[in-house]
């Protein structure tokens, strides 16, 4: 069967529903700050396991490209 890479979407579709909450005009500040500590915890999951990934061949170029796309803002 072989491997199947996993479908992110679902990861995508919940980050941009608690981005919405967040922002949202209808939510208190008590719910938005809520929400964004949930995604604060998620990144910081997220650079932590990161952190123990192997390093492959190539990488230092997306790292340059972010660095740039973050550059031209």
């Amino acid at each position: 069967m072989g491997f199947q890479k996993p479908d992110l979407s679902t990861a995508y579709h919940a980050v941009r529903h608690i981005m919405t909450e967040i922002g949202s005009p209808y939510n208190d500040g008590f719910t938005s700050s809520y929400c964004k500590r949930d995604l604060y915890v998620l990144k910081c999951w997220l650079e932590d396991e990161y952190s123990r990934l192997p390093t492959f061949v190539g990488e230092e170029q997306w790292e340059q490209e972010r660095l740039v796309e973050i550059l031209k803002k």
